[in-house]
């Protein structure tokens, strides 16, 4: 079990965000954005100035962050083909595994398909419990987009990871779970992200974490607090303010022996403060709590 963070978090240019991550002791990061672009849209002297970088500074990636599918609604469609933009995000799975192999990544981050009737990110919106329903006619239509996918990634060697996010059908980890339970693909596996899961309506720990266990390949850390009940808006929070307590689910992921990152997502911005400030003050709350378990 091993601390990163995913670099555009602290700050879209790899070389600043490479040097504030080591700072803070971490030799291993996620790529998402870099330069004010996707990872999979960056051109070839982007990419090998990427290489060096993180060569020079000893870095290991542990996971390529694609956006695939999370803007791809599947309402009133017989299959995912019938979408153009499902063809032009599955390209990008293709890209992303290639990338995850230049960069010795072994997994790439997708998304599980847009909710039916979301507004924007879906902050607010209601957080009911579990994080709601996962329709009948739906699920065979997101399994058959993520299969096709995880075939990209096993032919490439790689692992796809289903990261649960609040505008999409995984939104929860039961429902992430259901979707994954269904797909039944090598291939395909899940990141655990309590926060994400919170805002939806999910318990991240225990429910959460139980359901999404069997498929457990990577983690991200953020916390999060509900500003508001009735209309289900939520902000997010420092690692160590929101409503969720790490303590607990660090201490199980240790206990049995998870042997992945541990990956801070800040997403709060305190106020006044820089993506960069931010992220160090969530951090520094996480390594307070990883210091408990050493």
């Amino acid at each position: 079990m091993r601390l990163a963070v995913i670099t555009d978090e602290i700050h879209d240019d790899l070389e600043h965000a490479l040097r504030v991550a080591a700072e803070l002791g971490l030799r291993e990061v996620e790529l998402n954005h870099l330069w004010g672009r996707s990872v999979v849209d960056l051109f070839e002297d982007e990419l090998a100035k990427a290489e060096r970088l993180l060569a020079d500074g000893s870095f290991r990636v542990c996971a390529v962050g694609t956006m695939a599918f999370k803007s791809v609604l599947l309402d009133g469609l017989p299959s995912p083909e019938e979408s153009p933009e499902f063809r032009e995000h599955r390209e990008w799975v293709r890209r992303g595994c290639d990338l995850a192999k230049r960069f010795g990544a072994p997994l790439v981050r997708v998304f599980s398909f847009r909710r039916s009737g979301m507004i924007g990110m879906g902050n607010p919106s209601p957080r009911e419990p579990g994080g709601g329903s996962l329709p009948e006619e739906m699920l065979p239509k997101i399994v058959a987009g993520l299969r096709q996918a995880a075939d990209i990634a096993g032919e490439a060697g790689v692992v796809l990871i289903v990261e649960n996010v609040r505008s999409c059908w995984g939104n929860s980890c039961r429902n992430t779970a259901r979707i994954l339970e269904a797909a039944e693909h090598l291939a395909l596996k899940a990141v655990w992200d309590p926060g994400n899961d919170y805002v939806s309506g999910g318990n991240p720990y225990p429910d959460g974490y139980e359901a999404i266990r069997p498929w457990l390949a990577h983690v991200h850390v953020k916390n999060a607090a509900v500003a508001d009940a009735e209309t289900g808006l939520t902000r997010w929070e420092r690692i160590g303010a929101g409503d969720l307590d790490y303590r607990p689910m660090l201490s199980r992921l240790k206990t049995d022996k998870y042997e992945g990152a541990v990956v801070l997502e800040t997403h709060w911005r305190g106020e006044g403060l820089t993506a960069e400030e931010s992220s160090r003050r969530s951090f520094s709350d996480l390594r307070s709590l990883w210091d408990e378990l050493t």
